[in-house]
């Protein structure tokens, strides 16, 4: 990569961490903004879920737009979102304000989440091993900004409370957008021309015409890559979230002890994705990435929740699930590319993934609430982990048949 190519890298990577700490910094802070603002246990949890919920509904609008307006614009335009949304939260003093400021942040993180991925793919279409390890790379955003605002946020909630986290956060936001906006090379950079080298040429004009959008929601492989990737987004939350409650009452561990279990769990989750490219390296097809990540998930995830197993076991299980399904998604984000023929299909395909990756998100946690809650505990509630497996490694069947088609078309081997 060149010295422009690498910066604009950098600087959609920070976006990135920036978007996924709006996420980490919620869980931390939530009993001390329950407190002030008399949240109730209903109000918080829309709270909390409000960035899952407006990508649930939107995914896949935010990456027609991003495609019409342009990828950068798209990008800084998340940036100044959040940064609106985060300052608002520090001036505001009842609810409603409150989930206002939230949603603002929940669309710039969309925007950006979208975007980055298909600015990685066009600026290095023409290096396509490092837009390979790029997108794989990009993979971890989630839990690395998680992870680090986790690790943040303690000691300043602590220091100077709540507000001071928010407004840290706006600020960064702030310093990137000036910094990407100074860099005038990276600024042209994020408004790309090329074309793709992953499909058939076509012809037409390079801003999304309502004419095209049929044909683009019409992207088979990100549709199917996008139900497995919910249904791993599923599971993977349903562990995360409610693998700190359970180890409390029913395996013996303290509160502390227990998010050391999950923290271990979700830091993990980075290993897991960057194992994708060894999996690149040895030419394993995508398809098989997702048959054997659900196939992992679905064997071994409902052990957490068993009870006849050992709580070592079950620790066991939630970390080896947890780390090593991350290969799943960096798999999907690089694989977005292979199935666009315009830059324009690459932000598309991005906002369908995201789509469907946050409907899993959002809606995995309550659903086997549901379950333990009316159909006789944790022990009925682990057999949805293998339905939803289940599903994702259907989805990743069908994948097998349109990549092969794909390659066949374009006389590839694979």
């Amino acid at each position: 990569m060149d010295v422009r190519q690498r910066r604009l890298v950098l600087f959609v990577f920070a976006a990135g961490w920036l978007s996924a700490a709006q996420v980490g910094k919620v869980p931390p802070s939530l009993s001390i903004l329950r407190q002030e603002f008399a949240l109730s246990l209903v109000e918080a949890g829309w709270f909390a879920s409000l960035i899952a919920c407006v990508a649930a509904l939107l995914g896949v609008i935010c990456g027609l737009g991003a495609a019409r307006i342009g990828l950068g614009r798209s990008l800084m335009a998340g940036l100044m979102l959040i940064c609106a949304g985060a300052a608002t939260a520090v001036l505001v003093s009842d609810v409603v304000g409150l989930l206002i400021a939230r949603v603002f942040e929940a669309f710039g993180f969309v925007m950006v989440i979208v975007a980055a991925p298909s600015l990685l793919a066009v600026t290095l279409a023409d290096r396509p091993l490092w837009r390979q390890r790029a997108l794989i790379v990009w993979g971890t955003y989630m839990p690395v900004g998680v992870a680090a605002m986790m690790l943040l946020a303690p000691s300043l909630l602590a220091f100077a409370g709540w507000r001071s986290l928010w407004l840290l956060n706006a600020a960064l936001c702030a310093c990137l957008f000036v910094l990407i906006g100074r860099s005038r090379q990276s600024l042209s950079a994020l408004s790309p021309r090329s074309s793709l080298s992953t499909g058939p040429a076509r012809s037409g004009p390079q801003a999304l015409s309502v004419a095209q959008l049929g044909e683009e929601l019409k992207l088979t492989g990100p549709w199917l890559m996008g139900v497995s990737f919910g249904c791993y987004t599923a599971i993977w939350f349903v562990l995360v979230t409610w693998l700190p409650t359970f180890a409390v009452s029913h395996m013996g561990y303290s509160l502390s002890s227990a998010s050391w279990l999950t923290a271990a769990a979700v830091l993990l989750n980075i290993a897991g994705n960057l194992s994708a490219q060894l999996l690149a390296s040895l030419a394993v097809p995508r398809w098989l990435v997702l048959l054997g990540v659900q196939g992992l998930m679905g064997s071994v995830g409902w052990v957490v929740f068993s009870s006849g197993y050992p709580d070592l076991a079950r620790a066991g299980a939630a970390i080896l699930v947890c780390g090593l399904a991350g290969a799943l998604p960096a798999t999907v984000f690089s694989g977005i590319p292979f199935h666009a023929r315009r830059h324009e299909q690459i932000a598309v395909g991005n906002g369908i993934v995201m789509q469907l990756g946050s409907i899993g998100t959002f809606a995995g946690p309550p659903a086997i609430a549901l379950i333990v809650t009316y159909y006789g505990g944790w022990d009925a509630g682990r057999w949805l982990i293998p339905l939803l497996a289940a599903i994702g490694g259907t989805a990743a069947v069908f994948l097998r048949g349109v990549e092969q088609r794909i390659e066949k078309q374009n006389g590839l081997l694979r």
